[in-house]
């Protein structure tokens, strides 16, 4: 009995670390995008939007100089753990342009280095969380 309580222990502990390493990140890359996006009327940072299972579609009609309001949105909507895929949309004509450095506020994109920051980050949440 105690072996198999011992795999039980440790499936479980596998699983909360692996949730919570997967909702961590999302949220770390998803707000660095928002709060990396150059603004000028915060149109850009207010069209981002989250959504589970499909890219959104939607092109909201929010200015966000803060990022706040898209921000919250990515807190409300991302899952509590990993199994779901989670998905940040812009659906701005101009926000490919801005991601290849079209502004001098982020010559260097947001995703791409957003993308970079939190794979060093989730490096080291594994090496934390190693069980």
């Amino acid at each position: 009995m105690a072996f198999a309580n011992d795999v039980r222990r440790f499936t479980t502990l596998t699983a909360e670390a692996h949730n919570k390493i997967t909702r961590v990140a999302t949220l770390e890359l998803f707000s660095g995008v928002i709060r990396m996006t150059p603004v000028d009327t915060g149109r850009a940072r207010g069209a981002w939007t989250a959504s589970v299972g499909a890219p959104s579609a939607a092109e909201p009609d929010r200015l966000d100089k803060s990022g706040g309001e898209a921000i919250g949105e990515v807190e409300t909507k991302t899952p509590a753990g990993a199994g779901q895929v989670t998905f940040l949309s812009n659906n701005l004509h101009y926000i490919e342009e801005l991601e290849r450095g079209s502004s001098s506020k982020a010559p260097e994109g947001m995703v791409t280095r957003s993308m970079d920051r939190v794979e060093k980050m989730v490096e080291a949440a594994i090496r934390k969380h190693r069980v």
